[in-house]
């Protein structure tokens, strides 16, 4: 019985061993222990047919990009602090105006009135989020590390997919 167990052991862990499993540590893209490139990662999403892989591969590039450069981020940064005002004065503005346009025989105005004034409430949010984020350079890598583990979850989804439908 115990020969048996261990023949079962073994043949789960090499079959375990021999998936393409896809890691993020500390900045690094892992594979079977090595470490790969974006690129590679890239190639492995388009293989396994990961859905919108190419969505999240830019997103994750692109903030690679803005944390890497520290001008980019001090100019997001700076965007988005003087972006946070504006846009709330402008909520407050048009939620004023749909306030003010109590004239329900016009409801389209309204409406548009009061779909401006939610748009620019949740800009002014987005911008203080993007201040927060770009604030500075560990939490610009925290969001980097955030969508890098994104990225290698769906992979590793796929990857686990493909297997289980071979019967490994």
């Amino acid at each position: 019985m115990k020969i048996l167990i261990t023949i079962a052991a073994v043949l789960i862990s090499v079959s375990a061993f021999s998936q393409d499993y896809v890691e993020y540590k500390e900045g690094v893209f892992l594979r079977s222990g090595e470490e790969i490139s974006l690129d590679k990662v890239e190639h492995l999403m388009n293989q396994y047919r990961v859905p919108f892989y190419q969505v999240n591969l830019n997103g994750v590039k692109k903030q690679i990009r803005n944390c890497g450069n520290k001008y980019r981020r001090i100019g997001i940064l700076s965007l988005s602090i003087i972006e946070i005002p504006t846009s709330a004065l402008l909520t407050v503005l048009f939620g004023a105006l749909t306030v003010a346009d109590e004239d329900f025989e016009d409801i389209p105005t309204t409406v548009t009135l009061g779909a401006i004034t939610v748009s620019l409430a949740g800009l002014t949010a987005i911008f203080g989020h993007m201040a927060y984020v770009h604030s500075t350079k560990d939490r610009c890598q925290n969001k980097v590390d955030k969508l890098c583990e994104k990225l290698v979850f769906q992979l590793n989804k796929k990857i686990e997919a493909k297997y289980n439908l071979l019967g490994y």
